[in-house]
């Protein structure tokens, strides 16, 4: 097992848990990585993992949402999940869903140490197998998207063309559009596939751990930094650095990240050696970047260096032509990993899809999708297994009555900042003060709305 393989991610509330675990798996030639909750597991979530083991019942986030977030992020990483005695059910579910084994407290070491060694070399399998199968076809093993709208073809050929470039790439769209998935595609047809693939939640994070777990710390640091720990950078060595939600990386932060694509260099915290920067970096963000370099929430230059190849993904409003065939994918995964018989899906069930309007996208789809497949009959998932109706959808709002004369429009001569804020307030009424309702109508993020009443003085 080679050293980068050695990673074990331990995420327990309790820390005389995380202390014993993390003592008897360094003792054991592992390297511990600690999280106290789920949000913590989710933001310490990469590839470069040997296993990893998960408390049920968790703060933030619990052990089913970090299990669903490592499956739905196709990361080939084992998981143990640690449950109490009386959350056996829980744990069976987890097994149903993909993780690879269950353990109750209080638990044998030596039982739970023979579990890590297994599920650590299964690790190593998955991944020297989708490095070896990447490495031959230079595509993924499984298909990773699925679309054959015009939004979606001109979105492939894009990641196409600039696959190899190996330079900055900017990923843009609504929350759930599937952004880390397009930026893993782009890195799976680079020249870097064969490399790690590392991924950043600039939101998810904790502020003061962020300069750490980005250019990694020498022992001594700070408190608490008993010994020297790899970077996000650094574990992403020849490949990919994926960085998700830029728009929450705080300002402190910005001008190392400016130093680090400028430069290629980095320094550990608490280091004095420089340490080249060997990555290619593609970030993504849900917010207007241009609007937060205004507000000065941004660095100016820093939002320049990234937007070298900007890539807007479209929402899944704007190709539900693609619904029959992202729902095929996404019930192919579900049933995969539950280890079950074909997931089908009726004609009207796909007709009411087409129906929606999708505020979450493909992330909403997922969503539905999972919800209704646990629940409807004989594995086939008919319209009233949806239960779209308790989602909110966007009010339907009266056709545009422009005048017929074309000079009875009074709009020539108009500052645009009298425009939009005319657009806001007239579309903010007809939506009756609904702020989600409103950015989707004007085809922004509710974040953009929020932004935009601040700026110009609107309540």
């Amino acid at each position: 097992m080679n050293q980068s393989s050695r990673k074990v991610l331990v995420a327990d509330d309790e820390e005389t848990i995380r202390k014993l675990l993390e003592y008897n798996l360094r003792k054991n030639g592992f390297e511990p990585l600690l999280a106290c909750n789920g949000r913590e597991a989710i933001a310490l979530a990469t590839e470069d993992l040997a296993c990893a083991l998960i408390d049920l019942k968790m703060p933030d986030v619990d052990g089913m949402g970090v299990l669903a977030h490592f499956r739905k992020h196709q990361i080939d990483v084992p998981l143990v999940m640690i449950s109490a005695v009386g959350q056996v059910r829980d744990a069976v579910m987890a097994l149903k869903m993909g993780a690879f084994e269950y353990v109750t407290k209080p638990f044998e070491l030596d039982e739970l140490l023979a579990i890590v060694q297994s599920a650590s070399r299964l690790g190593v399998a998955l991944r020297e197998n989708r490095q070896w199968q990447e490495a031959m076809t230079g595509t993924a093993p499984e298909p990773l998207f699925a679309g054959r709208s015009a939004a979606a073809q001109r979105l492939l050929e894009d990641i196409s063309r600039i696959a190899n470039l190996d330079v900055t790439v900017l990923l843009t769209g609504e929350s759930g559009v599937g952004k880390g998935l397009v930026a893993r595609l782009i890195h799976r047809q680079s020249r870097r596939a064969t490399r790690p693939f590392v991924t950043v939640s600039c939101p998810a994070l904790p502020r003061e751990l962020l300069e750490s777990e980005m250019f990694g710390h020498e022992k001594g640091a700070f408190t608490g930094a008993l010994q020297r720990r790899m970077g996000r950078i650094e574990m992403a060595e020849g490949g990919t650095l994926f960085l998700d939600e830029i728009g929450d990386l705080p300002l402190l932060l910005q001008p190392k990240l400016l130093n680090v694509l400028q430069d290629r260099q980095y320094q550990r915290l608490g280091g004095s050696d420089l340490l080249a920067a060997d990555i290619r970096l593609i970030a993504a963000t849900n917010v207007d970047l241009e609007e937060k370099v205004a507000a000065r929430e941004f660095r100016e230059d820093l939002y320049y260096r990234l937007n070298v190849i900007p890539i807007p993904i479209p929402p899944l409003r704007d190709r539900l032509e693609d619904l029959p065939d992202l729902s095929r994918l996404i019930l192919d995964r579900i049933a995969a990993a539950r280890g079950c018989g074909a997931i089908e899906i009726a004609d009207a069930a796909l007709d009411r899809l087409r129906q929606h309007r999708w505020p979450g996208n493909v992330r909403e789809l997922e969503n539905t999708l999972e919800r209704a497949s646990a629940f409807c009959a004989r594995n086939r998932i008919e319209a009233h297994d949806l239960n779209l109706d308790a989602l909110p959808a966007a009010p339907e709002l009266p056709p545009h009555r422009l005048p017929a004369n074309k000079e009875q429009l009074q709009v020539g001569g108009l500052p645009l900042a009298d425009l939009e804020r005319l657009a806001i307030q007239q579309t903010l009424e007809l939506c009756k003060g609904n702020k989600a309702a409103a950015a989707r109508s004007l085809g922004v993020t509710e974040k953009t709305i929020y932004n935009k009443l601040s700026r110009l003085g609107l309540r």
